[in-house]
């Protein structure tokens, strides 16, 4: 049984996907495997993924058969697979530090932690604005509730890319209601964990890759809205105070509007509107 299981949806990611595979190879720890769920892709995604488990066993090609439409129903659709301990869910453009799985690990058998989060740092190939998450707003050595955890999810004091128990993946899986569901998911993992811990592995969230659903005009931004009303729902329903849920009504308010102004400056998503 590996430790750990790297679930890593892929769609036509070839750009990048070179770099994010090597990076995973580098790993100092190795007790772990990479999923690699091609969702149908048309470019040389399949190829680049074939070539390193070819030379690697830790990486696993799947492929789901028919185009799923979202990173969140490809994972779910390789849950079955991973056989890891922990898992951890990564874009096919992310990149990670030589000890991002190592720190990980050894924080959780520290501490006990359901969940540990490492620093994340917005990551550019020019070096340009580098902003980066460290810990409890800077304190690596904090120790949160799972509730404490989901409060501070809701504005990215903290990350949600963490190391998760494998039970969360196969007893609950991902939520796949549109683009943007795995952010809901993570704030539904910290509402089951009971202690939340921080390590200084960096995770680097690639912002530079101008394919990304947030970079461009699409019909997976009108999607989130909808991913902020699901989640007031999800505070309200959890017993959280209107210290917490009426600041959330005013961003999911927000949200709707920009949607709208989303919608007005590209007539071509106006079939889309229904969403909104």
């Amino acid at each position: 049984m590996v430790e750990i299981s790297v679930l890593l949806p892929i769609y036509n990611g070839a750009s990048y996907l070179e770099e994010t595979l090597k990076s995973l190879s580098c790993q100092n720890f190795s007790n772990f495997e990479v999923l690699c769920i091609d969702d149908c892709s048309s470019d040389e995604s399949a190829d680049i993924v074939r070539r390193y488990a070819e030379q690697d066993s830790r990486f696993a090609y799947i492929h789901t058969g028919t185009n799923l439409g979202s990173a969140a129903k490809a994972v779910n659709f390789a849950a079955a697979r991973a056989s890891g301990r922990w898992f951890v869910y990564s874009s096919q453009d992310d990149l990670f530090s030589a000890d991002w799985l190592e720190k990980l690990r050894a924080r959780a058998l520290e501490t006990g932690a359901d969940a540990v989060l490492p620093d994340v740092e917005f990551y550019r190939a020019d070096g340009g604005g580098q902003r980066k998450i460290i810990g409890f707003h800077g304190d690596r050595s904090a120790i949160l509730t799972g509730r404490d955890a989901f409060v501070a999810s809701l504005d990215w004091s903290i990350p949600g890319n963490a190391l998760w128990p494998i039970s969360f993946l196969v007893d609950h899986g991902f939520n796949d209601f549109g683009a943007f569901a795995d952010e809901f998911t993570v704030r539904q993992f910290f509402l089951s964990c009971t202690k939340v811990a921080f390590c200084d592995g960096v995770f680097y969230y690639r912002q530079d890759n101008q394919a990304a659903i947030t970079k461009k005009p699409s019909a997976g931004l009108l999607d989130i809205p909808d991913t902020s009303w699901r989640l007031w729902n999800l505070i309200v329903n959890s017993g959280f105070g209107a210290e917490v849920h009426s600041p959330f009504a005013l961003r999911t308010l927000r949200a709707t509007i920009r949607a709208r102004a989303l919608l007005l400056n590209n007539p071509s998503l106006n079939r889309e509107a229904q969403i909104v």
